[in-house]
């Protein structure tokens, strides 16, 4: 980026994260929860349900493939089939998916989340342990309640608006089998349109729904953040708090290489310094993002306009974005932001006033 400023040596000491450890497009890490509806109805299709059975060693007639990894490659292909296919309703597969599923659908997660005493924390404890190819970030709003940000963490364009859709109807339709009669959200933001209508969107969420949004989010209603948590029975309640105690000791620590640039924002300024911190060549980081279909440049505007969106919603100041973000003054900051998002820093900030709730 021109305007950023000339990068020296960081005088601060930073981990180096071999390339190695790295979570890459082909590695398998995520769970297969957050499809589990999607997969249950590929079983009325056999000859689909046999390709997964030979590929990926799932078998989506049988409950036993809840516990397995997936790669990045292999949602994605599954999603091709299932979703992005031709001939497909988009609505009517994922409203399906949607009643396939419920709190027990994801698992020892959700289980020890069900020990935990408020909903807010409940949320939190999700988005921290799931392993996802999105990251789930709670921030308090002006209202003093709770919205959960979709992140991508994978430069994906096509996939990336129907990941948000199945990440928040996934959110409802868990929440709903554990907490019926309460209403879930005061509203639900989309980056774009995913083929599906807005009404029918609003009628499954109970709120309005916005498109074209700068970052996805659901903002959680205070009655269904404040509600009371069903006491646990006393033989699930020990397992709960254990696998609580357990995830809470195991957390991974791999990352996509979308996610590292935004952990080192400060630092990184350059496709050199991304290189020289990964400990790999600039041609081999090439290389790497050239599979995933992105390169340094893209990565870097993506980042940066998202962290710059979040941080001016929070009431940092433009000066401080500018500094986060690496670039050598405000102005530079602001031309840049216009470029990428065709509004100044202060015309978004204006438009996000429900948001405002200034960082700690």
């Amino acid at each position: 980026m021109e305007s950023q400023r000339a990068h020296t040596q960081p005088a601060q000491s930073t981990s180096v994260v071999p390339a190695h450890e790295q979570l890459g497009t082909n590695d398998r890490f995520f769970t297969l929860y957050q499809i589990s509806g999607l997969l249950l109805s590929s079983a009325e299709k056999p000859i689909f349900a046999e390709r997964l059975q030979q590929q990926f060693n799932i078998d989506p007639t049988r409950r036993g493939w809840s516990s397995n990894t997936i790669s990045y490659q292999e949602m994605r292909y599954i999603f091709e089939h299932l979703w992005l296919g031709k001939n497909k309703d988009r609505s009517e597969c994922l409203f399906n998916h949607a009643s396939r599923i419920n709190y027990a659908s994801f698992g020892a997660i959700s289980l020890a989340a069900m020990s935990l005493p408020s909903g807010e924390e409940s949320i939190r404890f999700c988005s921290k342990h799931f392993q996802t190819p999105w990251s789930a970030i709670p921030e308090i709003n002006r209202n003093g309640g709770i919205s959960l940000l979709h992140i991508p963490r994978f430069y994906d364009p096509e996939l990336r608006a129907t990941l948000e859709h199945f990440h928040f109807v996934n959110c409802f339709a868990v929440s709903r089998s554990h907490t019926p009669g309460i209403r879930i959200a005061e509203s639900v933001r989309f980056t774009r349109s995913c083929g599906i209508g807005k009404i029918a969107l609003e009628h499954y969420f109970g709120c309005p729904v916005f498109f074209d949004e700068g970052i996805a989010q659901i903002d959680f209603s205070r009655p269904w953040l404040n509600r009371p948590m069903p006491p646990l029975s006393s033989t699930l309640r020990p397992q709960a708090e254990q696998q609580a105690a357990m995830l809470a000791d195991h957390i991974k620590d791999k990352h996509s290489l979308l996610q590292f640039l935004q952990t080192h924002l400060d630092t990184i300024h350059s496709a050199d310094d991304m290189a020289r911190l990964l400990g790999i060549s600039c041609r081999t980081l090439a290389r790497i993002l050239d599979q995933q279909g992105a390169s340094y440049s893209i990565l870097s505007r993506e980042v940066r306009v998202t962290e710059a969106r979040r941080l001016l919603r929070n009431g940092v100041t433009t000066q401080h974005i500018a500094e986060r973000l690496g670039f050598s003054d405000e102005r530079s900051f602001r031309c840049a932001f216009k470029s990428w998002s065709g509004s100044s820093p202060s015309e978004y900030r204006c438009g996000q006033e429900q948001f405002l709730h200034p960082l700690k």
